[in-house]
């Protein structure tokens, strides 16, 4: 009685050893991967040319069963490939082929995946160099060159926003300058915007006839255009056109440097 107890014992904990390894998903035993829904819908649309669309369908039955080493070795074909052009992906197409052969060792693709991950490593070399690249720093880099698109973006549409900035605040500035030359304040009375300033006054500007009509007037410190402008009361614009020198290299702007005066245009 007890050898047929023992018996019993032993083969129902077999029994149950077998149903146990059966129903582990991870062997692939009674999964057929290449059923899955998204697996089949990326297969059809990679018939129909859809990259992008393909992509998304394995991703979606890799997210769905992580261990479906046929989606891995389809994205990894379209990354790996160039004539997939923008989504040629060297470092992705190794991540995927390290994820098949890890989960099929005894894939029928496992010479030629030697192979192809040998390339992708080369191609990864020529941006970065360095050693062979683990599993780990792989997938570090996919996520730092996706970040790193990104912040490119971003700092592009941050230099055009700073450029428009930049234009709206020169023509705000040429407005306020024109309007102040146009309404001057504080002139002694008797004294317009286009009399010369009087002979030994403290503003140590200099007034002196040219033989083409027009006066002269030598930058004093911390003096710019603007300031010379508003002090004889001609218009910005003006003053610019008459010294395009000075207009065009503001570092000139110096002390002791001459600026022509243009008479003022009614």
């Amino acid at each position: 009685m007890k050898f047929w107890a023992g018996l019993m014992q032993f083969l129902a904990v077999a029994l149950f050893a077998v149903i146990a390894m059966g129903c582990d998903p991870t062997t692939g035993s009674n999964v057929n991967h290449e059923d899955d829904p998204d697996f089949v819908r990326g297969k059809n649309r990679l018939a129909r040319k859809d990259i992008a669309g393909s992509i998304l369908s394995f991703e979606k039955a890799i997210a769905n069963n992580p261990a479906n080493d046929f989606a891995h070795f389809e994205l990894a074909l379209i990354f790996y490939s160039p004539s997939s052009e923008d989504h040629t992906d060297y470092v992705a197409a190794c991540y995927h082929l390290q994820r098949h052969i890890l989960l099929k060792p005894d894939s029928k693709h496992a010479n030629n995946i030697v192979g192809m991950i040998k390339v992708c490593k080369k191609e990864i070399a020529k941006d970065i160099a360095m050693a062979p690249i683990p599993l780990s720093e792989i997938n570090a880099i996919h996520t730092l060159r996706t970040k790193l698109a990104k912040a490119n973006a971003d700092n592009a549409n941050l230099k055009t926003q700073v450029e428009a900035m930049r234009g709206r605040l020169n023509q705000k500035g040429e407005e306020v300058v024109g309007a102040l030359v146009s309404k001057p304040v504080g002139l002694p009375l008797g004294q317009s915007p286009l009399s010369s300033p009087p002979r030994g006054s403290t503003t140590g500007s200099s007034d002196l006839p040219a033989a083409n009509g027009r006066r002269t007037h030598k930058l004093k410190p911390r003096e710019s255009l603007y300031s010379v402008a508003r002090q004889y009361g001609v218009p910005f614009a003006q003053l610019k056109a008459a010294n395009p020198r000075l207009a065009r290299n503001p570092r000139d702007l110096k002390p002791g440097v001459t600026v022509n005066i243009p008479l003022k245009r009614n």
